[in-house]
């Protein structure tokens, strides 16, 4: 027995070792820094950061904008992702192949293309603006850029696939005879669906929305480029902290705050989740 939990804790180490150095030791000096007055130089200990972080308008606003994006881009995938993953995994059609490629084939491409490109069809002289205009719907460029409908397009866009291929992955392991079960005791298809196909695929929604929610935000470039100064995230924040003005500890604050508010966030999901799924 002793020997098995030596071989398995030597099996854990590269990874262990792995995560100190790349995460926990980096994460660590991040709170000790947001602690200080000041970097460099002489210093003292202070909460001060801490405060003025929850207490100024300005930050309370940034963080309310930033996990409203990331629940509106984790709800919206998981509308439009489902339906995709279930076609692809239930369908008998050959075109299924095609769609598997048309899902995986966005991740093929930098984030910073599809970003961009984005731009090239929101923009004022667009392509939805051209269009709108030559059909005479308007004589003005409409808005469509630099506000938190079109980072929350480009967000959709870019982390889509995590949410298809999460859900996709759980959905191919459900037994068919399950469904064909219901519908022999009498069963509808939506009633199959509600009650034995969704509730037995709520993990695969679960990994999927924590992978979009994490990744929406920590994201940088497509808010930043879609919004342009005007939606304000909490990782434009950080970055104009420590890059910009040089304050070192606030930024690093807001960081700490940031992976504690996920942390709990994750957390509080996770023991909602316990309380949905097949009984």
């Amino acid at each position: 027995m002793l020997a098995r939990r030596l071989g398995f804790l030597g099996l854990l180490a590269p990874a262990g070792l792995l995560l100190a150095a790349l995460f926990l030791f980096p994460l660590a000096n991040m709170a000790a820094l947001s602690v200080r007055t000041r970097f460099p130089g002489a210093f003292t200990y202070t909460l001060e950061h801490y405060a003025k972080f929850v207490t100024e308008p300005y930050f309370l606003q940034v963080t309310q904008t930033t996990f409203t994006l990331a629940v509106v881009v984790t709800i919206l995938t998981i509308v439009l992702g489902y339906p995709v993953a279930y076609y692809f995994v239930r369908s008998r059609s050959r075109l299924k192949h095609v769609i598997f490629l048309l899902v995986i084939s966005p991740l093929l491409v930098s984030i910073v293309v599809r970003t961009i490109g984005w731009t090239i069809v929101l923009g004022n002289e667009g392509l939805v603006n051209n269009l709108l205009r030559a059909l005479g719907a308007t004589r003005e460029p409409l808005p469509l850029m630099n506000n938190f409908w079109s980072v929350t397009v480009g967000m959709v866009h870019v982390l889509l696939p995590f949410m298809i291929l999460s859900i996709a992955s759980v959905l191919g392991k459900i037994d068919p005879a399950l469904e064909e079960s219901a519908a022999v005791l009498g069963a509808n298809p939506a009633w199959t669906f509600w009650r034995v196909t969704l509730p037995l695929s709520v993990q695969g929604i679960a990994a999927g929305s924590i992978l979009v929610f994490c990744l929406t935000i920590g994201a940088y470039i497509t808010p930043w480029w879609l919004g342009r100064g005007k939606v304000l995230l909490f990782s434009t924040t950080i970055y104009d902290q420590m890059l910009a003005i040089i304050d070192w500890p606030f930024g690093s604050a807001a960081a700490m705050l940031l992976v504690a508010a996920t942390m709990v966030v994750v957390t509080v999901y996770f023991t909602l989740l316990r309380h949905v799924g097949p009984r």
